[in-house]
């Protein structure tokens, strides 16, 4: 089965990247973007290729199973997971979901939308999760060491400052935002393979290209939710599609079947008249890919109405 949808991706992949900017989606559309495919080039890194296409490391690496990072072949076809399912709430401000690692700004009043890949907390130095707001915008940030960075740094032997000036050496790139929750920032980086992966120290950080575009175009007082849902399902134009992300480590660890979150959705979403592949849907959800995978559809009499797309995802 894990073959027969890999092959069905690879046949639906386009050649182009997308841009990171994208229109706002029409009534009953939850499904954006496109899958992309990229042949390896000689010397090429899997990190690399990630910031090319402005994907995680993470995202990339769970969307191409087959693929061994630390032998990457020239040659090689990968797909590059530009598909997603948009987040279940209300599209304005920021939304970001530490369970796919991925930030979502809708700027108020256009009819476009933002989407970049981002670094998230490590276990035991957890990314918050809530309702907050951006509060300050930082231009060339100072990174002041909180104490607890600090003396685990030294304790591994790692030491670092108490402060960091603005440059190559700071770790929160050339521009920061500072969240309601204060001790936490949107910010940039100096190690752009850090980004889609559980790198900091609970922060949020971006690509230092993608963080300069958020910067530019955000203002203070916007919107920040932070979710953490690894699995989503909803409808787009009839068709259901299930996206299904390894769950963190510590979420794993809570669950005696993580795949169950999201064949819950399905269920309940499948009391619609509808034709699903039972099989197919589980398959995707065990396999964690990312990729949104469409595993059903309803009558051509049946009308997916935006409100039913607003209760499932």
């Amino acid at each position: 089965m894990r073959q027969k949808i890999l092959l069905t991706l690879m046949l639906l992949v386009s050649s182009f990247c997308l841009a990171e900017q994208l229109p706002l989606p029409e009534k009953n559309q939850t499904l954006m973007g496109k899958l992309v495919s990229h042949q390896v080039q000689t010397d090429e890194t899997l990190a690399g290729i990630a910031r090319q296409y402005d994907v995680g490391y993470f995202e990339l690496l769970a969307a191409n199973p087959h693929v061994n990072p630390r032998t990457l072949t020239s040659g090689t076809l990968l797909i590059i997971p530009k598909q997603f399912i948009l987040p279940n709430l209300p599209h304005k401000g920021i939304i970001i979901n530490i369970g796919t690692m991925r930030l979502f700004y809708f700027p108020k009043g256009k009819d476009y939308f933002f989407t970049y890949p981002v670094g998230i907390g490590k276990q035991d130095w957890g990314t918050p999760l809530g309702v907050l707001s951006i509060i300050q915008k930082i231009a060339d940030p100072v990174w002041y060491v909180p104490q607890s960075i600090y003396d685990f740094r030294k304790a591994e032997g790692d030491p670092v400052p108490h402060k960091v000036p603005p440059g190559p050496d700071n770790p929160l790139g050339d521009y920061a935002l500072r969240l309601s929750k204060p001790t936490y920032l949107i910010h940039g980086t100096n190690e752009p393979e850090s980004v889609g992966v559980r790198s900091s120290a609970g922060c949020i950080h971006l690509y230092p290209e993608d963080i300069k575009t958020l910067f530019a175009n955000i203002s203070i007082g916007e919107p920040v939710i932070i979710i953490n849902q690894p699995y989503q399902a909803n409808w787009s134009n009839n068709t259901l599609y299930v996206e299904a992300h390894l769950p963190l480590a510590e979420d794993r660890n809570k669950l005696a079947d993580p795949t169950m979150n999201s064949l819950d959705i399905v269920n309940a979403i499948a009391k619609i008249p509808m034709r699903i592949d039972w099989g197919l849907a589980q398959e995707a959800i065990k396999d964690h890919t990312g990729i949104p995978i469409a595993v059903g559809q309803t009558d051509e009499s049946t009308e997916i109405s935006t409100q039913d797309e607003q209760k499932w995802g």
